[in-house]
């Protein structure tokens, strides 16, 4: 696909100007933008592209004038509904929400920063989408897939709920945007997500060896209980009432994803889970059971151990350290680390050939050279997404050997589902090994 034309600036006079191409005349044009590097002219370019893209790559007479003061758009503009959102509502959300909320108001500031809240309708809301989708090869941008494009949109319509909330716009704006129908496989170029598949077992027995005893135990527990690992990674001591008569465990977690509708989410324990906790519940009842630093001081220990230059003829333990390090390991792990340290895992437990791999007498940099200039580095890309996985697939694979052993029913109660549509539809994978019977006797 043809790249997108750059924002630049007119050699002869003060003015940006972006220069389009008609995809059937190739006749070409130069749109005006503005005053170079303005941020007004940066928004103009970004909305002039998505015309663009949207009217097929043909050429368009731009219309982007403001609507008349008094006029039905006058009031708050997109930018400023953004800053007081965020300023609002942005604390209240988790980390990862206030992740996807910067993109969304990223983008949406870039192409619709000046214009009106409400004088944002549907029209703009199908072009803004259009950019979610594409891919920018200028900017080094991938597109957004199919199910995160509508969740973000959906994001969106909520931010003018709230906006509906505050009189800062009316109700009418965010109801024309609720019009907007969502993004279909087959039916859009946007592309299809990966789904989100279960991890045999035996995979992850053989990746566990390769973990430090926190991560390893983390994995071990999210397998047993069905748990996401945000979940896992809060337990404290505290959390856990060990005392029940039955001999289960409860752990009442405080903070979990459903809690804004009202939810409690309680993780039972059984005897296997109790043994993977027990090493770790002799602490202090507010301190994380999982701790990157310990794991960190297991790393040096073992390395400590596996030395073989005499103590008396090299470095002290500790004595190269930084005083001041940039980064150091923190009290308990956020699911980046706990997903970067599974990834490691798994290249361990699962070398590239020979080929792809690092070779004894050659430095980083040096491979990563090697990989380019061979032209290696998509199929070492190809091998690592072959042969890692994630922890969130854990709850997957869970799900899927509950509801092989004891039903859906049972499957969604481990997991905290309200309903059991939820757990046939995404997490539990349905047996097809039945269906290849019963076709073997009656097909």
């Amino acid at each position: 696909m043809p790249k997108t034309p750059g924002y630049r600036k007119r050699h002869d006079r003060n003015q940006a100007i972006v220069t389009l191409t008609d995809a059937v005349t190739k006749q070409r044009r130069d749109y005006w933008l503005g005053e170079p590097g303005s941020p007004e002219s940066r928004e103009l370019y970004h909305r002039v592209i998505a015309e663009w893209e949207a009217n097929g790559r043909r050429l368009f007479e731009a219309n982007f004038e403001k609507p008349p003061a008094g006029g039905e758009g006058d009031g708050i503009t997109v930018s400023e509904l953004c800053a007081r959102f965020w300023r609002t509502r942005g604390t209240h959300l988790n980390k990862r929400e206030q992740d996807h909320h910067k993109s969304l108001i990223r983008l949406l500031r870039r192409s619709y920063g000046s214009t009106p809240a409400a004088a944002f309708g549907p029209k703009r809301l199908q072009r803004l989408r259009d950019q979610m989708i594409r891919d920018d090869e200028g900017h080094g941008r991938r597109g957004w897939g199919i199910t995160y494009a509508n969740a973000q949109v959906r994001r969106l319509c909520r931010l003018f709920k709230w906006a509906a909330s505050q009189e800062l716009v009316t109700a009418k704006v965010r109801i024309e945007l609720l019009s907007v129908d969502p993004l279909k496989p087959g039916r859009c170029a946007a592309r299809v997500g990966r789904v989100v598949k279960p991890v045999p077992v035996e995979v992850v027995e053989q990746t566990l060896p390769f973990m430090a005893s926190p991560v390893a135990a983390a994995v071990r527990l999210q397998l047993l209980t069905g748990a996401r690992p945000d979940e896992v990674l809060s337990l404290r001591p505290c959390d856990i009432d060990t005392t029940a008569a039955d001999g289960v465990w409860e752990a009442r977690l405080d903070r979990h994803k459903t809690q804004y509708m009202g939810h409690d989410r309680l993780l039972f324990l059984g005897p296997k889970a109790q043994a993977v906790l027990t090493p770790f519940m002799k602490r202090a009842a507010e301190t994380y059971l999982f701790s990157p630093a310990e794991a960190d001081a297991e790393r040096r220990a073992a390395r400590a151990a596996a030395r073989k230059t005499p103590l008396s003829c090299g470095n002290r333990a500790g004595t190269n350290r930084r005083a001041e390090p940039k980064k150091t390991a923190g009290e308990r792990y956020d699911a980046r680390a706990y997903y970067r340290a599974v990834q490691y895992a798994c290249d361990v437990a699962f070398p590239p050939p020979p080929p792809l791999a690092k070779r004894k007498d050659e430095t980083r940099d040096e491979w990563r050279n090697r990989l380019v200039t061979d032209k290696l580095k998509g199929a070492l890309d190809a091998w690592r997404k072959e042969h890692r996985w994630f922890p969130y697939q854990l709850r997957h694979t869970a799900a899927t050997l509950y509801r092989r052993e004891h039903g859906l029913e049972a499957s969604a109660l481990v997991l905290g589902h309200a309903s059991a549509r939820v757990t046939d539809a995404v997490y539990a994978e349905r047996d097809q090994s039945k269906v290849a019977e019963i076709m073997r006797l009656v097909g």
